[in-house]
């Protein structure tokens, strides 16, 4: 679908807005939302923060958005009262979503896409609806656009959901507490080992979902990985990024990130060349892993053996 397809019937495939207490980035999101014209636009947004006057001045301005929706489509909104959570609010707002479609895009209100984002969603969400190989369309990139391919896009096991799109089918298949990550840690300990071979990776997974059973992160994002990996599911990237996140600090950010604005590179959808078999991209999936400091560099483990060691060392003189 062009541009000229999109501005006489307008954009077919459902977005799902998500938005919180940041009304800047929210108009930004909204902006590029705005460009396609989706014919089913659903807005979410979790309520202030119980004792917060910034969050409820902030939250009524971001949600003010839906005022500035200008084309024909059927709008939905979920606007809560309370605070969830960014766990549970983006979680609720997704299950709400796949309640009143089989498939569709979603976008935080930090996730600036780039324009193209939206027509390379609606393609893969048609090619690959019936494939449950395949359980989500990743926007993000983080090769950094130095990679080339004539295909356009690979498949992964690396699940980045900062604007991205899914089906009904796979996202039935999320679970929010990983409750049988305890239960049955030893088996799937080895099927991490088993699906990604580096211990760097099988490390990061266990840290990260040790923390989503013990509740020390409030988030959804890892509960999807969760399911994607222990279903044998991959993530469809497209070659180069699509989306740029504008807004790490905030509820669900801690800071400055080096990943923070990335730059986006256009895609073509009328050149791309789909792959013949679905299966990872083991080559493009390391590079991945590296460039976001999942797999950490060897002078990096060496200054924190040295680290340990020195530490070590200290506290021996110290009882000395």
């Amino acid at each position: 679908m062009d541009a000229s397809d999109v501005e006489n019937i307008g954009f077919q495939t459902p977005v799902l807005f998500i938005i919180f207490n940041r009304p800047s980035t929210t108009k930004l999101v909204f902006n590029q939302i705005k460009k396609v014209k989706p014919k089913k636009l659903f807005i979410a947004a979790d309520g202030p923060r119980p004792g917060n006057l910034n969050d409820v001045v902030n939250c009524s301005k971001a949600r003010k958005i839906v005022n500035e929706i200008d084309w024909n489509c059927q709008v939905y909104t979920l606007f809560r009262d309370e605070n969830l959570g960014c766990g549970r609010a983006v979680s609720s707002a997704i299950n709400w979503f796949f309640k009143n479609v089989e498939e569709g895009i979603i976008l935080e209100d930090d996730c600036l896409p780039d324009e193209s984002f939206f027509a390379f969603c609606s393609l893969m969400l048609d090619k690959y609806r019936f494939d449950k190989q395949v359980m989500m369309i990743s926007g993000t990139n983080f090769l950094f656009n130095k990679i080339e391919n004539s295909n356009g896009y690979f498949f992964s096991k690396t699940y980045f959901a900062w604007g991205w799109a899914t089906w009904r089918r796979a996202w039935n298949l999320y679970n929010f507490e990983i409750d049988d990550w305890n239960r049955q840690r030893d088996t799937k300990l080895g099927r991490l080992r088993k699906i990604f071979r580096h211990r760097d990776v099988v490390d990061y997974w266990c840290e990260n979902f040790d923390k989503i059973v013990n509740k020390k992160i409030d988030t959804w994002d890892y509960q999807w990985c969760y399911s994607c990996i222990f279903n044998d599911g991959l993530s469809l990237n497209p070659i180069s990024n699509l989306i740029s996140n504008i807004g790490l600090i905030g509820a669900h950010g801690s800071g400055k990130s080096i990943f923070l604005e990335l730059p986006t590179k256009k895609i073509d959808t009328s050149k791309i060349l789909f792959l013949k078999n679905i299966e990872a991209n083991k080559n493009l999936e390391i590079i991945t892993h590296k460039n976001i400091r999942i797999i950490k560099p060897f002078r990096y483990k060496l200054i924190i053996f040295f680290k340990k060691k020195i530490k070590r060392i200290l506290s021996l003189i110290e009882i000395i």
